[in-house]
């Protein structure tokens, strides 16, 4: 059974293997491994687990997905929704987001950025609310959707 609870010092090393590969496509798609997640180091996860939220989702002992949010204002970006790549579309990743979400209690919108070089990512996130604010090229052969979901509820 899955299961998602807040990410504690122990899940840092599981949260970033499950990061590393599930970029490591990305980074062979776009043939380059200069990409932020997959550069970003172990310590920088653990700073995030102890000063932001921290989801990791677990069957068993196993570790499965993980997802991170910065909350800056009323604002969340989410820095990594990640899945291990076994696992992609058993639906994971929606528990994730949808616990992420559950989380923020003082947040108008929820931003992200994601690469289009994986064709189902923008996909995803607009079956779950999200639309596309604006693409990006930082360099050739790099193309970003950022997106934006309003958490404000209707009156």
């Amino acid at each position: 059974m899955l299961t998602i609870h807040r990410a504690q010092a122990f899940d840092v090393e599981d949260m970033h293997g499950i990061q590393m590969r599930a970029f490591e496509e990305e980074g062979r798609r776009g043939d380059t491994r200069d990409i932020p997640p997959l550069q970003e180091q172990i310590a920088a996860i653990a700073e995030h687990v102890q000063t932001q939220i921290a989801l990791i989702a677990r069957e068993g002992a196993s570790a499965v997905g993980c997802v991170r949010g910065v909350v800056e204002g009323r604002v969340c970006t989410v820095r990594a929704l990640v899945v291990e790549p076994a696992r992609h579309g058993q639906g994971v990743g929606t528990q994730l987001l949808k616990a992420l979400e559950a989380e923020l209690k003082d947040v108008d919108r929820v931003d992200l950025t994601t690469n289009t070089i994986m064709e189902d990512n923008v996909a995803f996130y607009e079956r779950h609310g999200y639309h596309v604010v604006e693409y990006t090229a930082p360099r050739p052969g790099v193309r970003l959707a950022q997106m934006s979901k309003s958490m404000v509820k209707a009156a």
